[in-house]
């Protein structure tokens, strides 16, 4: 996350070297403890996680509510999720591992998610898929991602500038997921305007080449699916928020996850119709193709049998027979061209009036 206060020196205490902490990954701690939300030092954050850990219910207001944030995580930011923090081992093992299908496990005390967050490369005009692990607390969350995550960015400034409207946990939790949501539309705007554009080409009547390559759209195509291998148990993860009574959210929360279920839905069922409108334009990409070959095989045979028509009076009067007329005639040459001429106009006057030329 882009803001924080400094690591401190003692880091080394839980196996991590300052140096080594500020180039390869970065481990910041945020608390509210009823003053608003401001950046503290690691070693503040793990005293106050640990009063976190023995926070009797998650609106224990007496308890401050902590979030630690780690990025790029490592060996030993893994020891450091492990051995401080106290997670299982086989959770963080999938922190460090990656590419991990979205789920919500349940592990003594907390709540293990992963989720996918959805971004745009400008650069490459090419769809981003940053994994987001969290650890759900009583009242403290973890987050642990490799890169940078614009709607855990989001997330921290909404903290800080209302923290009233952040009052356990959950209302965290849910904001995560609302954001990261909600940043699905932006990626499917952007690949509905691809698909419009293709669509433009591929049914416009100009030249070949404004037509769209089918590398292109079988490309799109496996964006989409690979967005939607990550939508679907990603809505599953929603279902199970709303349906399973888990002691994190108050019912007073209920509603707002079951708002952002129904846009997990939302994004589902667009993401499909797009991977149907993708492969009615592979159809469409095909038809135009085979079209134009028939129109090309046509067009070929057509002058094809112009040429042979004419060649045909050629190969006659080329014979070498010594009783011909017309070899002896003045006007012979003039009449062996006038009559190819006649019969290829005539074929070609023929194939004019049903359009193959």
């Amino acid at each position: 996350m882009s803001a924080g206060a400094p690591v401190e020196s003692h880091l080394d205490l839980f196996g991590l070297d300052v140096d080594d902490v500020r180039t390869r990954s970065r481990i910041q701690a945020y608390v509210d403890e009823g003053r608003g939300v401001h950046p503290v030092p690691l070693a503040r954050g793990l005293e106050l996680y640990t009063l976190c850990q023995a926070a009797q219910s998650p609106t224990d207001t007496t308890t401050p509510l902590v979030w630690i944030d780690v990025a790029a995580p490592g060996d030993r930011e893994a020891l450091f999720l492990r051995d401080k923090l106290g997670f299982h081992p086989l959770a963080v093992e999938d922190t460090v591992r990656g590419r991990q299908r979205p789920k919500l496990d349940r592990y003594p005390g907390y709540f293990f998610l992963v989720f996918y967050a959805a971004a745009i490369n400008e650069d490459r005009q090419r769809m981003a898929l940053h994994e987001v692990h969290v650890f759900i607390g009583r009242r403290y969350i973890v987050t642990v991602h490799d890169h940078e995550i614009s709607p855990l960015n989001e997330v921290l400034v909404r903290w800080r500038a209302n923290s009233e409207g952040f009052v356990n946990v959950g209302a965290l939790a849910h904001a995560i997921v609302d954001t990261i949501v909600d940043g699905y539309f932006p990626v499917l705007d952007h690949f509905a305007d691809r698909v419009d554009e293709m669509e433009s080409r591929i049914y416009s009547t100009s030249t070949a080449g404004q037509i769209a390559s089918l590398e292109e759209v079988l490309g799109m195509r496996r964006e989409l699916t690979t967005l939607r291998r990550v939508l679907g148990p990603g809505r599953e993860v929603l279902g199970t928020l709303v349906r399973r009574d888990l002691p994190f959210l108050s019912p007073d929360l209920m509603l707002y996850f079951q708002d952002v279920y129904d846009h997990s839905i939302r994004v589902v069922e667009e993401t499909e119709a797009l991977r149907d409108r993708l492969g009615m334009a592979i159809e469409a990409q095909m038809t135009v193709s085979s079209n134009q070959l028939n129109q090309t095989m046509r067009l070929m045979a057509a002058w094809s049998i112009i040429l042979m028509a004419m060649a045909w009076v050629a190969g006659v009067y080329g014979m070498n027979f010594h009783v011909m007329p017309e070899l002896q005639w003045r006007y012979g040459y003039e009449w062996a061209l006038g009559l190819m001429a006649t019969i290829g106009s005539s074929i070609f006057l023929y194939f004019r009036r049903k359009r193959w030329i």
